[in-house]
């Protein structure tokens, strides 16, 4: 026995110094890891300190009391050492839920969460809160009954009552369900994103604000007014998705011109009064060579000004955004005709290297610039926002300047204000992460040297799909002419884009139609074309 309690102490001095020298390594790393960037590993240190303490405490002791068989006297009293060896082990068991719940919750999840603020998809924005709210449950439910399975408690029928009560659930539960599968299925193939204007079955417009679990919730814009509907029902309904592809709605007018009225005269009048509105799409040259002429005159007043000067600077704030655009468009499309003609024959170092220095110089106009940094023991490096150009003169700093102008609108509610911003930085973030994933190809293009150019080309589609085009001729605006009427007159259609139907609580395109047909009544009368 003496030769076990020697035995004994000399291990737990050991384990004593472990937890000391564990402790220090502790208080070492969180010197350490305060340097970096990102918080998540000092978050996921501090949590993860004391269980750790305390689980190579309790595995010690658990191992020491090996030494001592299975009975131990104390003060002339048994005591059972395999009891005390399972409550040991249920503590380590409960230890580890609360420590791999807490890693989920404030570690993993929230660095999803970030994920998915940068993210274009809409399942990590529904998946995320849900698993928040499953993931500790289940945690600390399986963690629970491996603990009581330490203690000796016989699990078997509790967990065939779990089964059974399951089986009873699932079937009286069915329609709850088959919503949820429906909802599932609505996320995966995100048909909608939250914030999307949507034309349901009736003629009604409704902006998604939420797919749950159970039901999808929608506003109506016209009854101002929320309404459920439930998943299964909403995945078989025909919705038109008015956001997509872009948030810019096609809206028509009828407007009467005089019968002997030459239609090309009139077609030119209408297409000024339309493009000099600020608020619809054209090309912005003609936008702002019409917009003092023919933008506000038949309503008047202080609200016109400055609508007028406020649309003047970001339209003109627009157009050097679009100019940027063309230059990296036109240094993406180079490079892909480079990358093209020399994947031939396979790509050598020198090759590499040119097309990698043509792609840093398209980055530059982009405003990312590379930022070296060291991972496991190797130097890697990544594109991050330049910070040597104070002009603001690359694509990210003009947009930035662009929608600051856009801010300035005196239509626009206080939500646009929050909402403008938090829309056009999240397409900025996108635009930073795709780039990064092409830099990183580039820079290491083994096994993909033949769809470099393929991969260059997705990113610049993207780019005029998805963040924003130099110019899109179909969203000009079309007037057509119809025939002479019996009352000798002629009925016009004009049809124009609008920049966001989201803006404005939803009823931008409706002032902005309102607004052009007075303008477009207006300049007819004052022309006598009406």
């Amino acid at each position: 026995m003496s030769i076990s309690v020697v035995a004994f102490l000399t291990n737990f001095g050991i384990l004593g110094l472990t937890i000391v020298g564990l402790h220090i390594l502790f208080l070492v790393l969180r010197v350490v890891l305060r340097r970096l960037p990102t918080d998540l590993p000092l978050v996921a240190l501090n949590i993860s300190r004391d269980p750790i303490l305390l689980l190579v405490c309790f595995v010690g002791l658990n191992f020491l009391l090996t030494q001592f068989g299975t009975s131990l006297e104390f003060n002339g009293q048994p005591l059972a050492i395999d009891l005390i060896k399972n409550l040991l082990k249920a503590l380590c068991f409960l230890i580890g839920t609360y420590w791999i719940a807490q890693l989920l919750t404030q570690v993993v999840l929230y660095a999803l969460k970030q994920y998915a603020e940068r993210s274009e998809a809409m399942w990590d924005d529904v998946l995320i809160p849900i698993l928040q709210n499953i993931l500790p449950f289940f945690t600390y439910f399986i963690g629970g009954l491996l603990a009581l399975q330490q203690l000796g408690f016989d699990l078997s029928g509790l967990l065939v009552t779990i089964g059974g009560a399951a089986f009873i659930l699932g079937f009286a539960l069915q329609d709850i369900l088959a919503n949820f599968f429906s909802g599932l299925v609505l996320l995966i193939d995100t048909p909608f994103s939250f914030g999307d204007v949507v034309a349901l079955s009736d003629g009604s417009r409704a902006v998604i604000k939420k797919i749950g679990l159970r039901v999808t919730t929608m506003y109506l814009i016209d009854s101002h007014s929320e309404i459920n509907i439930p998943n299964a029902t909403f995945q078989g309904e025909n919705i038109i998705n008015l956001s997509r592809p872009t948030s810019h709605y096609y809206y028509t007018i009828s407007i009467p011109i005089k019968g002997d009225v030459d239609p090309a005269r009139a077609i030119s009048l209408m297409e000024k009064v339309v493009l000099a509105h600020p608020d619809t799409m054209g090309e912005l040259e003609v936008k702002l060579e019409a917009i003092d002429s023919y933008y506000g005159h038949s309503g008047g007043g202080v609200k016109q000004k400055l609508k007028r000067e406020v649309g003047r600077m970001r339209l003109l704030a627009e157009q050097d955004v679009t100019r940027m655009l063309l230059k990296i468009e036109m240094g993406l499309k180079q490079l892909s005709e480079i990358i093209s003609g020399a994947e031939q024959g396979g790509l050598d170092v020198e090759e590499i290297r040119a097309i990698q220095k043509q792609f840093l110089e398209i980055c530059l106009a982009i405003g990312l610039e590379k930022k070296a940094e060291r991972q496991d023991k190797r130097k890697r490096s990544r594109l991050v926002e330049s910070e040597s150009d104070p002009s603001n003169n690359t694509l990210i700093g003009l947009v930035r300047i662009w929608y600051q102008c856009w801010l300035k609108d005196p239509d626009l509610f206080k939500e646009d204000l929050v909402a403008l911003p938090r829309e056009w930085e999240q397409r900025i973030n996108l635009l930073i992460l795709k780039i990064n994933k092409l830099y990183q190809m580039i820079n290491n293009p083994v096994g993909m040297e033949t769809r470099l150019d393929d991969l260059v080309e997705s990113f610049q589609v993207w780019m005029s799909e998805s963040f924003k085009s130099s110019r899109n001729q179909w969203q000009d605006p079309k007037i057509w002419v119809n025939e002479v009427g019996g009352d000798l007159s002629r009925d016009t259609t004009v049809r124009f884009y609008v920049d966001s139907i989201k803006l404005e609580h939803c009823e931008r395109g409706n002032r902005i139609k309102s607004e052009v047909r007075q303008d477009l009544v207006w300049h007819l009368r004052q022309s006598y074309l009406m």
